[in-house]
């Protein structure tokens, strides 16, 4: 009989820690770094900025944020010209041993191409592939078909432009079909052959055929898409990233498409799949050791604009990031302004049920991105006024 109690004892407690186990964890708090502190103005103290923040900001506003502030000395504002490939080594890069593949591409007729005269576009023989090569946005795509959708697109998910972003889909471990070593070394490679200069660690995804498959958005068993890694290179100046999306003219109405400098690779165990090179430029400084507006300034200010630009929806930010944009005066400008800005994605959707628990459903909402001046808080190019370019 003590044996009977003694079991049936043993089991009440068990079920008791179970209950209090599952209790606990329903309890764990939803907020991360709700309490960061985020008005740092001093370079000195950037460091403290959190890596990540999830709160519910204001009534109307939730963060499930990505944060990246870079640590330099001091932040500088520059002259920067753009850098032009050089046509023949990317061929000789690409195509070493089958150059009689390419042939200029000449658009269809009545069909107008607005590209600079430093551009080429070739027609790639038996393919629809178009290798492009750009002072601006380089690609090369080893198969029309394999459905990727190319790295410029992974590069939006990976600083911000979707959400969730990059880091929710990509794997801790390294893939079985090729090591991420092996991935970075035929990237590096390539860097060698065309010259570029690249003076940041590499931002490495690993991608399962699943992920891979729903970052690349293509339908089950579309083309040969198989696991693989995204691999980054970002540009810097000052150890800043130099942000790789648009660079713009200030007047609100005429918003000009161009490109940042980084470097983008899918690689899976058959080799180099696609690439996208942007923009490097050679930089001549400005002015020196500029003062930068708070996070907190800059949360305050965005969150203000969304409730007035979309009165009757709730709205996330999903990341921040503090890098050197170039900002162009008009199109195809060889010389921009290098400067120091706040860049701030948000999704906004029209729910009234949006809590911590289900800020998934931002995933469907209507995607904004600000672009402020990090001096002076002015809006440099506002999304929410303009036709969205993302």
């Amino acid at each position: 009989m003590k044996q009977f109690l003694s079991s049936v004892c043993l089991l009440l407690t068990a079920c008791i820690l179970l209950i209090g186990c599952s209790e606990q964890k329903q309890q764990e708090p939803t907020e991360i770094n709700a309490d960061a502190q985020l008005d740092y103005t001093d370079i000195a103290d950037f460091s403290n900025y959190p890596d990540y923040i999830r709160k519910q900001y204001d009534n109307r506003t939730f963060l499930d944020m990505e944060i990246a502030v870079p640590t330099p000395k001091q932040f500088n504002i520059y002259t920067a010209t753009v850098k032009i490939p050089d046509q023949q080594l990317w061929i000789d890069t690409f195509y070493p041993d089958n150059q009689d593949v390419l042939s200029v591409h000449v658009p269809p007729e009545g069909v107008i191409m607005q590209i600079p005269d430093t551009d080429v576009n070739y027609d790639v023989k038996n393919s629809n592939t178009i290798f492009g090569v750009s002072r601006e946005n380089s690609s090369y795509f080893v198969s029309d078909s394999e459905g990727y959708g190319g790295p410029y697109g992974f590069l939006m998910r990976a600083n911000g432009a979707l959400y969730p972003s990059m880091s929710e889909y990509a794997s801790d471990q390294e893939l079985k079909s090729i090591s991420k070593e092996e991935a970075i070394k035929q990237v590096d490679s390539i860097i060698k052959k065309l010259e570029l200069q690249v003076d940041q660690p590499p931002e490495v995804y690993a991608l399962p055929y699943e992920q891979m498959r729903k970052v690349a958005g293509a339908a089950v068993g579309y083309g040969s898409i198989q696991e693989g890694y995204f691999i980054q290179y970002r540009c810097s100046v000052d150890d800043v990233p130099i942000f790789a999306d648009y660079h713009s003219r200030l007047e609100i109405d005429k918003l000009i498409s161009g490109y940042g400098s980084t470097i983008a690779a899918i690689v899976t165990k058959d080799g180099l799949r696609q690439w996208n090179s942007l923009a490097f430029y050679d930089t001549q400084l400005e002015q020196e050791n500029v003062s930068i507006i708070s996070l907190q300034t800059v949360l305050d200010s965005v969150s203000q604009r969304l409730a007035k630009a979309f009165e009757d929806r709730k709205s996330l930010i999903n990341r921040a990031e503090l890098c050197y944009f170039p900002i162009a005066d008009q199109q195809y400008d060889l010389e921009v302004t290098l400067q120091p800005v706040w860049v701030v994605d948000t999704f906004s959707i029209a729910s009234d049920d949006i809590s911590l628990e289900n800020l998934e459903k931002f995933s469907k909402g209507q995607h904004v991105r600000y672009f402020i001046d990090a001096t002076t808080g002015n809006y440099i190019i506002t999304g929410d006024v303009t036709t969205d370019p993302v």
